[in-house]
């Protein structure tokens, strides 16, 4: 989501060029003007991806008998500049239209403390609970319902719309999607997961798409470097556990269990003997509550507990 929206001048340039490209008689040498002008400046960029999507998404409006469209893509090349000037007032009112109510559409921004948890509900109908130490940034307009996740996680139930896609930005990956459930966890240190829990998602890296869509019932993980890892089968009540409060861990390493506390709670575990980091761990705790944890895991595990203020020392018994 782009915090600098292109200038009228420019609008009134990608307007006129989107209408020019679709003629069915567009000659090669206006082609290549075109790409020169799209490569020129990311603001040309911006401005005509604002066309595309406004165009795109206005399916009322399309769906009506426009003439002089059908007119202007068929025209010969001789008769194309009239018919062009004549779709050009229509896209230039229909896209300012739109592009006025895209651009004064306020971002939001909402963020938790560590330990926080926080319901949003959004203006289209959509509902989002954020888990701890999560920041996001929220754009809703007439068109498009965009979330741009910056840290942390959060679970999405998406109000159904086709003509308004939801898209959530998180960090490298694209996700987009029409009306279904959802959890989105992104670090920069590990990537970004995504655990669809009802319907569907797509999802895309930059302009490259995944290929299929993830369906409910699976996930599936880009790690930090960029590289989509294995496609994997998931329950709601694990992927959920945290809205409830909950931890849940299933035969996990030690070493990925004081992980997850430590976004939980302003310490940090120390290991004392690096082979405790294997060891694993199965069970339900309080997320908020520490002392459970730490005399579960005593009883459970072969190790001893040290606490100062701020720091837990785990040390091998």
């Amino acid at each position: 989501m782009s915090s600098t929206s292109p200038s009228q001048r420019t609008l009134r340039q990608a307007t006129t060029w989107f209408v020019a490209l679709q003629s069915e008689h567009v000659a090669a040498a206006e082609r290549q003007q075109f790409e020169q002008w799209l490569e020129a400046s990311a603001e040309h960029r911006r401005a005509f991806c604002e066309v595309e999507q406004v165009w795109g998404n206005l399916d009322t409006l399309k769906s009506r008998d426009l003439a002089e469209l059908n007119q202007a893509r068929s025209v010969r090349p001789q008769r194309w500049r009239h018919s062009r000037q004549l779709l050009s007032g229509i896209l230039l009112a229909t896209v300012f239209g739109g592009a006025w109510q895209e651009f004064s559409t306020p971002t939001t921004t909402y963020q938790t403390g560590i330990g926080e948890r926080r319901t949003l509900a959004l203006a289209d109908g959509s509902r989002l609970e954020m888990n701890t130490a999560t920041r996001l940034r929220t754009r809703i307009s007439w068109l498009r319902r965009d979330i741009e996740l910056e840290q942390g996680e959060a679970v999405f139930e998406v109000a159904h719309a086709r003509w308004r896609p939801f898209r959530v930005h998180a960090g490298k990956l694209h996700i987009s999607d029409i009306g279904t459930l959802f959890n989105v966890r992104h670090q920069d240190t590990d990537g970004t997961s995504v655990a669809v829990l009802e319907g569907e998602v797509e999802m895309r890296v930059g302009s490259r798409w995944l290929g299929e869509a993830l369906r409910a019932g699976f996930s599936r993980r880009l790690d930090a470097d960029g590289r989509w890892q294995s496609q994997e089968k998931v329950d709601a009540e694990p992927v959920l556990a945290w809205t409830r409060g909950q931890l849940l861990f299933d035969h996990t390493p030690l070493a990925d269990v004081i992980k997850e506390l430590e976004r939980y709670h302003s310490l940090h575990f120390v290991l004392a003997d690096a082979s405790l980091g294997r060891q694993t761990l199965s069970g339900r705790f309080d997320a908020t509550d520490l002392q459970p944890f730490l005399q579960a895991v005593q009883s459970i595990l072969p190790l001893r507990v040290q606490r100062s203020k701020d720091t837990i020392v785990l040390h091998k018994r």
